[in-house]
């Protein structure tokens, strides 16, 4: 049997860690070290390829208009990402969860595994960490990766059941007016009227 580290509490939404003393640690230093890396940022800089998925591009193929959205949301990006850091190391000493740190700490999870996995090669298209990674990097990596899962699976409990047919009439582009001139799942618009093939 598969032992759990996280598991939901039975009066309240929260969960309760049952974590090893050398996973604790880790999960106290890990977070300092990625929030020590974006103090140091230098958004008039190109960023570092690690850090480039925290802050991530609306407008691929329109400069003027993706200087303008970065700087309108750099600051509270980088607010919610070291406040999410913080609560995982402030709390990987803890015995429960409430819900919201457990959000807190599912953002900072992802942040860990977006610049771990860059840093380790692995991307969109491939299952799995390149060979020949580092192994002390891989190990952490798939063990945030199993966190995560973990944390993801007591929170999905708490979702309500979805109503059938509530999906029937979902449009193909649900969010509306695209950014960047990018469809909603982020692909490009496709050209209308479309060319005609010769």
């Amino acid at each position: 049997m598969i032992r759990r580290r996280i598991r939901p509490t039975r009066r309240q939404r929260g969960c309760e860690l049952h974590l090893p003393e050398e996973e604790r640690q880790l999960l106290e230093q890990l977070p300092n070290q990625l929030a020590a890396a974006i103090r140091r940022l230098d958004f008039n800089q190109p960023l570092p390829d690690s850090l480039r998925r925290l802050f991530p591009v609306a407008y691929s193929r329109d400069e003027d208009a993706q200087r303008t959205y970065a700087e309108s949301t750099r600051g509270e990006l980088v607010e919610l990402h070291l406040a999410s850091l913080d609560a995982l190391s402030r709390h990987a000493r803890s015995r429960r969860l409430d819900e919201q740190t457990m959000t807190a700490w599912l953002h900072a999870l992802t942040d860990l595994r977006l610049v771990l996995g860059t840093v380790l090669g692995v991307t969109d298209d491939e299952v799995g960490v390149p060979e020949g990674a580092p192994q002390s990097e891989v190990i952490i990596y798939q063990y945030l990766t199993l966190l995560e899962a973990e944390l993801i699976d007591v929170m999905e409990q708490w979702l309500p059941e979805p109503l059938p047919g509530a999906d029937d009439s979902v449009p193909d582009d649900p969010w509306g007016e695209p950014l960047g001139d990018l469809r909603w799942d982020g692909t490009p618009r496709p050209e209308w009227p479309p060319r005609p093939e010769w």
